[in-house]
């Protein structure tokens, strides 16, 4: 059997697909190998982990008003969690799901969480997310400022996690760039 032929099982769904990595009916659920109680069985393992079930918020940690929601009732986030959520002053950066990236400056999507800051150029740098989870900041060559991760430069694609803090353009003067107040990985913190 092939990998592209690899029978993969939804936690949530309780299900299996063949040939798919994420879950067609779960948005950013990664299938995981069929579970041995599963194949023995021939049908539902062990009862759905209720990390799994979105029954509290991934953002405020609020417990789901019904399970059948979709959103949050408290902070009306989804509560399917994002592969990468960055807070800036200026507002949250997501990426949400793996395999996938964002632009980040002054234009685009997250314009609006830059705007203020005439040192962020309008394209800035790219966060992206792997398919194994690992979260990535590109620095746009063509962005005079500089692009930061722990006070330090950086020129390539590098890895960054929730330890981390992000900074575009200088540290300095009136106009200091904007930092990055967290970086989370929710879909990492669900099992």
């Amino acid at each position: 059997m092939t990998a592209d032929d690899e029978e993969r099982y939804c936690r949530l769904g309780r299900r299996t697909y063949r040939g798919l990595v994420f879950c067609p009916e779960h948005s950013g659920e990664e299938l995981v190998a069929v579970p041995a109680a599963a194949k023995e069985a021939g049908g539902d393992p062990e009862p759905a982990d209720p990390a799994r079930q979105r029954t509290a918020c991934w953002s405020c940690g609020a417990q789901a008003v019904d399970a059948t929601n979709r959103t949050c009732a408290a902070c009306h986030e989804p509560l399917v969690p994002p592969a990468l959520a960055i807070d800036f002053p200026g507002g949250r950066v997501e990426v949400r799901q793996r395999g996938t990236s964002a632009e980040l400056g002054r234009g685009g999507t997250y314009g609006h969480v830059f705007a203020r800051h005439r040192n962020v150029s309008r394209w800035h740098a790219t966060v992206s997310v792997d398919e194994h989870g690992t979260a990535w900041l590109t620095p746009n060559p063509g962005a005079p400022n500089g692009t930061f991760v722990n006070g330090c430069e950086i020129f390539v694609r590098t890895p960054i996690t929730p330890d981390d803090r992000i900074r575009f353009a200088t540290d300095q003067g009136p106009d200091p760039g904007p930092v990055s107040a967290s970086i989370r990985l929710p879909q990492r913190d669900v099992p």
